[in-house]
């Protein structure tokens, strides 16, 4: 056997609780980083004298990175514990931070920033998987639906901290706000929660991690930056793209100690799982997107106004997301994921015929949070009970990556099929004026009715998924679905 773990001795096994207040601290900040730039970013190309485009690659160099080394820093996790890697994350994050609050240019600041999202890909790589390793198939739901609280009040917030820190002390205060919370995040790591098991490999996969670290590169710089791109362009990109991938999986095939073992990738629960995510996140772009371009532009919102709008997704998923996890540790995930998918798009139609009144808009935004909400916590908790053990922080990445992944293709192509629907409804390219509104308002109630698609087709998958080992054994045994396994996940 290539694989040992190096000790047999099981970890004290602090309660779920703690290791949620724990990790929230880095999963926190990993995801606040994703959303509180954004909002600052004209005050730093005023301030940094460069242009709109220029400065956008503070927020592609992060999501480049974070995306594309979350399986590695996963992988690295596996191997050298858990813990240790997660709180080396925190290290380099707030090294990063202050890295970019004194960069004196832009070139400075990119960089700094791609060191930073190094940190936070070990901080979302590993936080789930440390969550998913103490706790038990009994108590393992409440911890991932308040995790789900924790990501979702990053998500929330990020804009409005950013736009207060940026407007009162400078946009360097935005980075700085992240030494204090990481070093306590650090010092809590340090003594509630023990290390993990390491898992010992006879050889490092370099190359099937270059690999996989180079497709996901290309996809993610693909989708984000160049959808403009020229044909010839494009062309090489999807053949990098379908190049690197093809050579990663036929290297996990063949190595003994791969990346990702290619019968987790063969694991229909996984995989379904993954792909399902996908999908659901996906359909969120044109609420989390689109919507503030139409009420600032159509309906005359001002920013604040917008981010309340926006804050009733976040707040929903916060006040469900506990509730979720219970219900998961008590009904089977493929119901509940499929119950919640379908809640998601009922809430889509919501909007989309609610449409322009903003009240009704922000009841179906609400029922969509739910939904995502349910399905969320439901998926994860059904994906890290079925993820071998020693894959564990792998899996974690993979869940991490399908809603970044999401994001980003579905941002790219909300942009076009928007401009396409708008080109239909306003043929006489009208900038304002009722028929302007009205004609905004139908591209993008036609958007949204588009992404629903997705929604239906995560739905059908999910309900393919099949049940977890625990969820097998309860249905063999007759017995009720919550589980009395009190040790750490073999």
């Amino acid at each position: 056997m290539s694989l040992v773990t190096e000790s047999t001795q099981q970890p004290a096994m602090p309660g779920p609780y703690k290791i949620v207040a724990a990790t929230s601290f880095g999963v926190f900040l990993s995801a606040l980083d994703s959303s509180i730039v954004n909002v600052s970013l004209v005050t730093m190309k005023d301030n940094l004298g460069v242009t709109m485009a220029a400065i956008q690659w503070i927020v592609v160099a992060y999501l480049l990175i974070v995306t594309s080394a979350m399986p590695l820093m996963g992988k690295l996790g596996d191997r050298l514990g858990k813990t240790k890697v997660f709180q080396l994350g925190m290290l380099v994050f707030i090294s990063g931070s202050l890295l970019c609050a004194i960069s004196i240019g832009l070139e400075m600041l990119v960089a700094a920033r791609v060191f930073q999202a190094l940190g936070a890909s070990m901080l979302s790589a590993n936080g789930l998987a440390l969550v998913t390793y103490f706790t038990t198939n009994q108590n393992r739901g409440r911890a991932i639906g308040l995790n789900s609280i924790v990501l979702a009040a990053a998500l929330g917030s990020g804009p409005v901290i950013g736009g207060v820190l940026s407007q009162f002390y400078g946009w360097p205060s935005i980075f700085l706000v992240n030494l204090p919370i990481g070093i306590i995040g650090f010092l809590v790591v340090q003594f509630v929660i023990p290390e993990t098991d390491q898992v010992k490999e006879t050889k490092f996969d370099s190359i099937g991690a270059a690999l996989f670290f180079s497709f996901l590169f290309l996809l993610i710089y693909y989708v984000t930056v160049s959808p403009g791109a020229s044909i010839g362009v494009s062309v090489l990109f999807i053949e990098g793209i379908l190049i690197t991938l093809f050579a990663f999986i036929i290297r996990e095939s063949a190595f003994h100690s791969p990346i990702i073992t290619t019968a987790v990738l063969r694991d229909k629960r996984i995989s379904a799982s993954i792909f399902s995510a996908l999908l659901a996140y996906m359909a969120m772009v044109p609420i989390s997107f689109l919507l503030p371009f139409y009420l600032q532009e159509a309906l005359d919102f001002n920013q604040s106004m917008t981010g309340i709008f926006l804050m009733v997704q976040p707040i929903m998923i916060s006040v469900t997301g506990p509730i979720a996890g219970f219900v998961s540790e008590r009904w089977c995930a493929r119901n509940q994921t499929v119950v919640g998918l379908l809640v998601q798009l009922t809430g889509l139609v919501f909007i989309a015929f609610a449409i322009p009144n903003v009240i009704l808009m922000a009841l179906g935004v609400a029922i969509m949070g739910t939904g995502l909400s349910f399905f969320s916590v439901a998926n994860g908790n059904f994906i890290m009970t079925a993820a071998p053990k020693r894959y564990m922080g792998v899996v974690s990445a993979l869940i991490n990556i399908s809603r970044t992944t999401g994001f980003s293709i579905a941002t790219a192509l909300v942009t076009t099929v928007f401009g396409l629907f708008f080109l239909i409804t306003n043929p006489g390219a009208i900038t304002s004026g009722p028929l302007f509104v009205t004609s905004y308002g139908q591209a993008v109630e036609l958007t949204i009715w588009m992404f629903s698609v997705l929604v239906i087709i995560a739905a059908i998958i999910s309900s393919l998924r099949g049940l977890n080992p625990c969820e097998a054994e309860r249905n063999n045994k007759g017995i009720s679905i919550v589980s009395t396994d009190q040790t750490p996940q073999q």
